[in-house]
């Protein structure tokens, strides 16, 4: 049975974020295995996942915090800082309220995996609001949506096609912040897009109908002048049909894209 490393990382995240209450708290690799009941050269697994998660998230390096016992160093695994300038990194570690943030990894307490849940997520989108409840963390939910919907698209922009997964972003069409707990992790809610269509689509520049028409705003290109690959991601796009999931409870709902064009419109207009 494979390893679930997010339950691991679920441990030790709580050590972790206690070690940075202190005002010179560090904890080497053999006090942190013990303290998590892993063998300290498999810790690595488990620490790749908390600085994934803080790189992405943009939160200062928790991981730095675990050292060498002989120079007091992180290991050369650690890409999360500046290894050159460790005390201003551990500065913001100490720095950060850790206590006042949840867990981002409290779903895989009870053995949950993102790709779990994701899959989940893609068989029953009427889940989405169970699910939520589960992670609570908005970068967590927002990871396993783009999962959830990479599985929806079959791993393709709805926009261009790109199949490049590592460019591949999840897009709400209600945003975040504007939008009910199940519309957070609604796959009727999101678009899987490029990271360049993702940006136009965000500022209202290209949009998709309920019909799931393209449009931009620019359709004629007569705002400035455009170039071949300029056309090709805008103008050449506009009034040709959005690429769907297969399953039709993915497809954005009515209601969702409604949101959006309203939201926009005065842009989709003003050309």
């Amino acid at each position: 049975m494979a390893v679930n490393q997010e339950e691991r990382a679920y441990r030790a995240w709580n050590v972790l974020a206690a070690v940075a209450s202190k005002a010179s708290g560090l904890i080497t690799y053999g006090e942190l295995g013990a303290a998590i009941n892993v063998h300290p050269r498999a810790l690595r697994y488990v620490l790749g996942v908390i600085q994934a998660y803080c790189l992405d998230q943009k939160l200062p390096p928790l991981t730095i915090l675990v050292v060498n016992a002989q120079d007091q160093t992180p290991s050369s695994g650690f890409i999360a800082w500046d290894v050159d300038d460790l005390p201003e990194g551990l500065r913001k570690v100490r720095n950060y309220a850790w206590n006042e943030s949840e867990n981002p990894f409290l779903y895989a307490s009870q053995g949950e995996t993102e790709e779990a849940l994701a899959a989940e997520l893609d068989s029953d989108p009427g889940k989405a609001a169970d699910i939520y409840a589960q992670v609570k963390v908005r970068g967590t939910a927002q990871s396993i949506f783009r999962k959830a919907l990479l599985l929806a698209y079959q791993g393709r922009c709805a926009i261009c096609g790109l199949t490049f997964e590592d460019a591949l972003q999840a897009a709400h069409l209600i945003e975040w912040n504007a939008c009910s707990p199940a519309q957070r992790m609604a796959t009727c809610n999101g678009l899987l897009l490029c990271a360049t269509h993702h940006r136009l689509f965000d500022w209202g520049y290209i949009t998709i109908a309920p019909d799931h028409t393209v449009y931009y705003i620019d359709p004629m290109g007569r705002d400035g002048k455009y170039s071949s690959a300029d056309s090709q991601v805008s103008t050449a796009l506009h009034g040709k049909k959005a690429f769907m999931p297969k399953d039709r409870r993915h497809w954005p709902s009515a209601e969702c894209l409604g949101w959006h064009y309203k939201t926009h419109e005065w842009k989709l207009h003003a050309m």
